[in-house]
């Protein structure tokens, strides 16, 4: 009885140990050979020995599949050299064979990096992605891993983090930032990958100067405006919210809402856009930057809600926080709203929950006037369009960066080239007085010739400059301070490394080439870089958000009237220090409507014209109409434009203030509804050069800015005002 009848205690019958059977064939179990199993038996050992020693311990599901390949070659099987010369030579045989030996291989190989961390000196205690489990489309997220130091020795590595796509092909640039472990102890790093429209997993590294600690894949979640058809409905979707927890919490409580150890509260303002609401029932513990960074938060218009203490006490903030003791249940902070409720932790109820997390749905009458626009103009108006696609905005930059060849020219010498060749080279070949090595050396010749000719006509680099092209959303978080994304493209007319550098502005950076593989390295914080091979002649698109300060235009809201929801007048004054560009333009954007604006320079003040347009049509690329094209759109095809560059950053007005959604948490134009407690004001002019980024090489700089404002209706009301106008349908 052979061992395969016996069975095999220390390779249980798993899925794996079936695959391996596979590998090897069920045929060869069913052979018998004689002087050649020993050969098979050392085969099997050395497969047995690589496998023990690339799986260590935690690998034995895996390392079951192998044995089965090694138990069918070894007790079972052919020879070795019967099975290469024999079997692998049949010609029936040899697609099925070379499929075993393939796979036999794939599990060898690749079995080491899915259980590496078994045997590793530092492992991952933990990773919280985003700040509830999940992400957000368009923004950059926090992603923080707890590692373990199990040795006796501190660690010094630098920490690398990387989108793959398919396990296989890593994509996108490379995060990095250094590490210190003390020995036995823990820490926390956060990296912050920027979410594209993709699910990916991403690889995770500690690189010392002795070794590359590597881990399992860290599976990108699901993003929080994806539908859950096992959870929820498609229009039944919340936004992220946390309650924050005590770094000693060992009880979750309640479980009405996801929780957060405050230490893993980013200490950056640009991190925190993925976050919709917060409950607090303590002052945490946190270093100035955390502070800093939740204040900005709730001034961009973050919902904090703030709970009693475990002695039902009021909480009382100090330092950078004492704006948040104000005596009123309701109040503001910017444009966030901050709300108290007298209950502890222990009694936050589902209902509180959902109200405090779950977005205004649209009302009637606003589904009605998008089932109205989509009968008249068809489908093509941008319902259910993905707004987090920043491709097309990085197309629209490459396109500054294109050269002007004179094709008439290359033409007509293609024409010319190809007139000599054929019949001009095949007529002379004709000819009976000349050799025959005449005819080959004028082809050559020609060659030689037409190429140093295309060279010289069509070469690159004529009228061409190494350019950093960039188009910014600046959405303001008070007077002075604004959160900026940022879309640039740095275009090269010689290949080397490049290094872009930013400054005491929390910049995060990833590459715009999020399914490519670049030669990049990022590196986020206060002292930001982004260091790219770049080959002549091509660009590289890097995207980034920052926390930058602005000039205080000292804007005040001195008029408004309005019948209904239609804007009939609206003025707004402004400072001395308001933008100066002749090229400018701006909008206001009131409830679900968008104005164009007349600026009277004399008088300081900015006041709506009488065009009026529904947003969700001006926020669409004119290729996405089918029946018809928007107001605005027709009225600037009119106007002809001198200057190229100046009509490609007009084009992307409309795709950069769609993309500014964004922040406001909304799944679909369409459904977009401003609140009705204020106006926002939107100006697009030339970026300062203030708000330009540092690069290692003498580039041309040119770029556009828009500036994202709210205006409050009532901004001296310390109480908040519900709205009068219900948004929910069903109420409705």
């Amino acid at each position: 009885m052979t061992r395969r009848d016996q069975g095999d205690s220390t390779t249980p019958p798993t899925p794996y140990r079936w695959l391996g059977d596979f590998a090897c064939g069920s045929w060869l179990h069913r052979r018998r050979v004689g002087a050649g199993q020993s050969a098979g038996l050392e085969f099997a050992g050395l497969a047995h020995q690589s496998a023990v020693h690339r799986l260590g311990v935690g690998g034995a599901v895996k390392r079951s599949a192998i044995l089965g390949c090694c138990h069918g070659l070894s007790h079972d099987g052919p020879s070795a050299r019967e099975y290469m010369e024999g079997n692998l030579g049949d010609t029936n045989a040899k697609p099925r064979n070379w499929l075993r030996l393939a796979v036999l291989l794939l599990l060898m190989f690749s079995s080491a990096p899915l259980f590496a961390q078994t045997n590793q000196t530092v492992r991952i205690a933990d990773k919280v992605w985003g700040f509830d489990g999940r992400v957000v489309n368009g923004q950059f997220m926090p992603l923080s891993i707890e590692l373990d130091n199990l040795s006796d020795e501190p660690i010094e590595a630098v920490a690398t983090l990387r989108s793959v796509a398919g396990m296989i092909r890593e994509t996108g640039g490379t995060a990095t930032q250094s590490v210190f472990l003390g020995p036995h102890s823990r820490r926390w790093v956060q990296f912050y990958p920027y979410i594209g429209g993709m699910n990916s997993s991403w690889r995770f590294e500690l690189r010392t100067e002795d070794e590359t600690f590597r881990f399992d894949p860290i599976d990108q979640p699901r993003s929080v405006l994806e539908p859950n058809s096992l959870q929820m409905k498609q229009d039944d979707q919340t936004l992220p919210a946390v309650i924050l927890d005590r770094p000693d919490a060992v009880i979750k409580i309640p479980t009405t809402v996801k929780h957060m150890p405050e230490e893993v509260f980013p200490p950056y303002a640009t991190a925190t856009h993925g976050l919709y609401a917060m409950f607090m029932d303590h002052v945490p513990d946190w270093e100035t930057p955390r502070q800093e960074a939740m204040l900005s938060w709730l001034k961009s218009g973050g919902r904090l809600h703030l709970l009693q203490d475990p002695n039902s006490q009021t909480l009382r903030f100090s330092g950078v926080l004492a704006a948040l003791n104000e005596p009123f249940a309701e109040f503001r902070v910017g444009t966030g709203r901050v709300t108290r409720h007298a209950i502890q932790r222990a009694q936050l109820t589902q209902d509180i929950v959902t109200t405090a997390i779950t977005p205004p749905s649209p009302s009637k009458a606003d589904l009605d006037e998008v089932t109205q626009y989509q009968q008249q103009y068809g489908n093509g108006y941008g319902l259910g369009m993905s707004y987090t696609d920043d491709d097309d905005l990085f197309a629209k930059l490459r396109q500054l960066t294109q050269p002007k060849h004179l094709w008439p020219l290359i033409f007509l010498l293609s024409l010319c080239y190809v007139g000599l060749i054929f019949p001009g080279c095949w007529i002379l070949s004709r000819q009976r007085n000349l050799h025959f090595l005449t005819t080959y050396g004028c082809i050559a010749g020609l060659a030689a010739v037409f190429s140093l000719m295309f060279l010289f006509i069509g070469r690159r680099g004529y009228d061409e400059t190494t350019s950093l092209h960039s188009v910014a959303i600046a959405h303001a978080e008070d007077d002075t301070h604004s959160s900026l994304l940022q879309l640039t493209t740095l275009f090269v007319t010689g290949g080397n490394t490049y290094s872009v550098t930013d400054r005491d502005h929390q910049t995060l950076l990833a590459s715009g080439a999020s399914e490519e593989s670049v030669d990049a390295s990022a590196t986020s914080g206060n002292v930001a870089s982004f260091i790219s091979r770049i080959p002549p002649y091509s660009s590289q698109a890097i995207l980034l958000r920052r926390r930058i300060e602005t000039e205080n235009w000292n804007l005040a809201l001195t008029g408004l009237s309005q019948q209904g929801e239609e804007l009939q007048d609206l003025t707004i004054a402004f400072g001395e220090k308001f933008p100066t560009d002749p090229t400018m333009e701006c909008m206001v954007i009131h409830g679900r409507n968008l104005y164009r604006t007349k600026i009277d320079r004399s008088r300081r003040e900015i006041s709506i014209g009488s065009l009026r347009q529904l947003l969700n049509s001006y926020c669409v690329p004119s290729y996405d109409h089918m029946n018809g094209l928007p107001i605005f759109q027709d009225i600037q095809a009119k106007e002809e434009e001198q200057d190229p560059v100046e009509t490609c950053f007009k084009e992307m007005l409309p795709d950069l203030v769609r993309r500014s959604l964004v922040d406001d948490s909304v799944r679909e134009v369409a459904k977009f509804r401003l609140p009705d407690d204020r106006v926002r004001l939107l100006i697009y002019t030339s970026m300062p050069d203030n708000q330009q980024l540092n690069v290692d090489a003498d580039v041309r700089r040119v770029g556009k800015i828009l500036y994202i404002r709210d205006l409050l209706l009532n901004p001296d009301s310390q109480g908040v005002q519900q709205p009068e106008r219900e948004n929910n349908a069903e109420k409705e």
